[in-house]
């Protein structure tokens, strides 16, 4: 039996995307959920998260999604919000300072800080596994950054951390560094299919984890529209994280599962 773990990490984007991670969490269909804690909703979303991870107990994993890019989200720390207000890098800005060695480290390292303590004092858990958001971690400089706000929390187990890239160089050298703080990195493999229709989702899903190691981390984004998501983001997006929703919630998901000897972890 292959052991997957299945796992949305984008809760805190939009309260249709949350009801329904919720429900599927409690379902027993998906196995790990990543809270942004750097958006908006946040605050008034956490509540019902601690009541799911009150429900599923040790049967599911509850972490965090660290942002330091991308729209929907703010600073958390004061430091950060000082020097640069209260937008977030772009994607292409961090990678392209890192490649000439221009990060704000103190200032991104006081970022990982605060939304890990964010999430730690909210949800009176430490989480079970940190990612980044828009697969930053693969950027070395901020892994290294990342690893360290990790380390000086100081949990209690250390968290599992969510490898941003298939195997290959870059996540060989990202487990070295996990490893020599103590930390674990869970593989990736290939998210769900982007397909705003159900029977081929299902079609595909058929195949889909034929060849993944065990333990590897498939991401998906299923979700509910409304008023929020369809300001917030186009037609097709929303038409694939629909599409998750109704094939991950249902029966026949299962049996595929069950039909390929897979076992969501």
């Amino acid at each position: 039996m292959k052991r997957i773990t299945l796992g949305a990490l984008d809760y805190g984007l939009a309260f249709g995307v949350d009801r329904a991670l919720r429900e599927l969490m409690e379902r027993g269909r998906l196995s790990a959920l990543g809270a942004i804690v750097a958006t908006e909703l946040w605050p008034r979303e956490f509540r019902p998260l601690q009541e799911t991870a009150e429900k599923t107990g040790r049967k599911a994993l509850f972490g965090i999604t660290l942002a330091f890019s991308g729209d929907r989200v703010s600073p958390v720390s004061a430091r950060m919000q000082e020097i640069y207000g209260e937008r977030m890098f772009k994607r292409e800005s961090l990678l392209r300072r890192a490649f000439f060695r221009l990060l704000p480290d103190e200032v991104l390292l006081e970022e990982a800080k605060a939304q890990l303590a964010r999430y730690s004092v909210l949800m009176q858990r430490q989480p079970d596994f940190v990612a980044v958001r828009e697969g930053l971690l693969e950027c070395i400089p901020l892994a290294r950054l990342v690893f360290k706000a990790i380390e000086h929390a100081d949990f209690e187990v250390p968290p599992l951390v969510i490898s941003p890239v298939e195997a290959g160089l870059t996540s060989l050298r990202l487990s070295r560094l996990a490893k020599a703080r103590n930390l674990e990195l869970l593989p990736k493999a290939a998210p769900l299919p982007a397909t705003g229709d159900p029977e081929e989702l299902h079609r595909l899903l058929h195949n889909h984890f034929d060849g993944m190691s065990d333990r590897s981390f498939v991401a998906a984004i299923p979700g509910r529209s409304d008023d929020r998501l369809r300001r917030d983001e186009p037609a097709k997006k929303i038409a694939i994280r629909e599409c998750q929703y109704e094939v991950l919630a249902s029966g026949r998901f299962f049996r595929t599962l069950d039909k390929k000897d897979v076992f969501l972890n």
